[in-house]
């Protein structure tokens, strides 16, 4: 019993730290999709530029929902995510701006 139970905790705990990543990640994806939008917006691309803000929005919105989730982390990640978080809806905010 007590294997079957390191074994869960062992698992939850990398299940908790692919949840972190997969929100790493997805921000650093948005962010990319912001410098995309901002090119295309600066080329007089709108169309484009309003579709790539579309997907940064919901990334942003997913990945506000899991990170609301997420169990497991530091106080240090807690706070490189929220600021991650931060800057990205500043560059979404200033697209809007443009848009």
């Amino acid at each position: 019993m007590a294997d079957q139970s390191h074994e869960s905790l062992r698992l939850r705990a990398e299940t908790d730290q692919a949840r972190l990543d997969f929100i790493r990640t997805d921000l650093d994806v948005c962010l990319t999709f912001v410098k995309v939008a901002e090119t295309a917006y600066s080329m007089d691309h709108r169309e484009h530029a309003e579709r790539t803000v579309a997907k940064a929005e919901k990334g942003y919105s997913d990945m506000l929902r899991y990170f609301s989730q997420a169990r497991g982390m530091t106080a240090e990640v807690e706070e490189e995510l929220r600021s991650k978080f931060q800057h990205l809806r500043e560059r979404l905010d200033g697209l809007q701006r443009l848009g």
